[in-house]
């Protein structure tokens, strides 16, 4: 299994993940291009017209992250504990005709405002389930995840 895969398993199960990178307010906004607020709190990203963002349980989403790693599509997914462990998976916006579309099962567009991971922010409110690369930080179409999703869900491994 690799880094990455462990990353994600690791993220899945509530354990410590090694981060290459802590992001704060500025990073997010110059390093990613992101329309990121902040105060002493945390980083705010409100998502929809800017930033994409699917929502998923923990489980599900480690199998389709899994699934757009192997096709070099993955992107970043933040990861928010509780009751049920959710993944949001960044993207990029939906376009109008993808509003329309129904999507799978157990999978719902994130159209609000979230709290992004810092150096300051605890582990059991939110954290990056995979966290995004600085050196390549597009996101993927909303698009891909969503096939990646029906392609876990329905067996279309190809």
């Amino acid at each position: 299994m690799t880094a990455a895969e462990l990353s994600d398993l690791h993220a899945l199960e509530g354990g410590a993940q090694p981060l290459a990178h802590t992001f704060e307010v500025p990073d997010y906004r110059t390093t990613l291009g992101w329309p990121v607020d902040g105060d002493a709190l945390g980083a705010y990203l409100d998502l929809g017209e800017h930033v994409g963002g699917l929502r998923m349980r923990a489980g599900l989403g480690a199998e389709v992250q899994w699934w757009l790693r192997l096709r070099m599509l993955a992107g970043p997914v933040l990861a928010t504990p509780g009751k049920r462990t959710e993944w949001t998976f960044l993207t990029q916006p939906m376009t109008d005709e993808q509003r329309r579309r129904p999507l799978p099962p157990g999978v719902e567009p994130v159209n609000a405002r979230v709290l992004l991971p810092t150096g300051h922010t605890d582990r059991t409110v939110a954290f990056w389930a995979t966290a995004p690369d600085p050196v390549h930080p597009s996101l993927p179409l909303f698009s891909s995840v969503v096939g990646a999703v029906r392609s876990v869900l329905y067996g279309h491994r190809f």
